[in-house]
C-alpha cells in the first residue's frame, strides 16, 4: 500500500496558533519590532539570524523562558486533533519538527492528550537546522523523501523541505499567508485542518502517477 509513511508537523502556527504570543514575547525585549519583522524571521531559518547578529543569543533563553510558561494558556487549533488522530489510526508515524523548545512542546501535548499520537518531537535541542532534522527522519525511519510530507505555516519551512525534496502542505492560519506559501513552492494549501487530509492524499496520488 502506497502511503506517506511519516507525516511531519510543524508545531507553532499549525497545531497551536501561537504567532501573536510569540510576537508579544519578542517585543518585550525588542520593543521596536513590527509584526512584519516577526514574519520576516520565518522566511528562512530563524536561528540563522543569531549567526548574522540579527539578535543576541541571550534573547533565545529569554524567549523560551517566557514561551514555556505562556504557550500552555493556548488551546490546539480547532479540528487539528481529529486530523492527527486519523493519521495515527491509519498506522502512520507522526513527528513534530519545530524551531521551538522540546519541553514546551511536550508540555502542551501532554496537557491536551496529544502526546499519545506523536512518535517523536525534534525541536531546537535536536538541531537548529530543519534540513538536518529532515535528514534524521529519513534515516531513522528508513524512508525516501517521497514517503513523507511536511505540514507547515512558514515559507522558511517550505524552503528547507525543498532542500531535501520533501513535499509540503502550507496551512493558511499561521505566520504566512496562503498566497506566499504557494508562491514559495508549497505543494498544497490547507484552508482548514481537514484540508490537510485532502492534501496528503492528493500528493500521494501525484507521486504514484509519476512512477507509472
Amino acid at each position: 500500500m502506497n502511503k506517506n509513511k511519516v507525516i511531519i508537523f510543524d508545531f507553532d502556527g499549525v497545531i497551536v496558533n501561537s504567532c501573536q504570543l510569540s510576537f508579544e514575547i519578542n517585543k518585550q525585549s525588542m520593543v521596536d519590532i513590527e509584526y512584519t519583522d516577526f514574519q520576516r524571521w520565518s522566511e528562512g531559518n530563524v536561528y540563522s539570524l543569531m549567526d548574522k547578529g540579527g539578535f543576541p543569543s541571550s534573547h533565545e533563553e529569554f524567549y523560551f523562558e517566557q514561551y514555556s510558561q505562556k504557550v500552555k494558556t493556548l488551546i490546539p487549533v480547532e479540528g487539528i486533533e481529529e486530523v492527527i488522530k486519523k493519521f495515527k489510526n491509519e498506522g502512520r508515524k507522526l513527528v513534530i519538527v519545530s524551531s521551538s523548545d522540546e519541553d514546551s512542546i511536550n508540555g502542551f501535548l501532554e496537557k491536551y492528550n496529544l502526546d499519545q499520537y506523536f512518535d517523536e518531537v525534534l525541536a531546537r535541542k535536536a538541531h537548529y537546522s530543519k534540513v538536518e532534522k529532515f535528514k534524521l527522519i529519513l534515516k531513522k525511519y528508513k524512508i525516501k523523501a517521497k514517503e513523507t510530507v511536511m505540514i507547515t505555516d512558514s515559507i522558511g519551512d517550505v524552503k528547507e523541505a525543498m532542500e531535501v525534496k520533501i513535499k509540503t502542505i502550507g496551512v493558511s492560519w499561521g505566520i504566512h499567508e496562503a498566497k506566499r506559501l504557494k508562491e514559495t513552492g508549497a505543494d498544497f494549501i490547507a484552508e482548514k485542518p481537514e484540508d490537510i487530509m485532502v492534501g496528503v492524499e492528493k500528493l500521494r496520488l501525484i507521486s504514484r502517477y509519476r512512477r507509472q
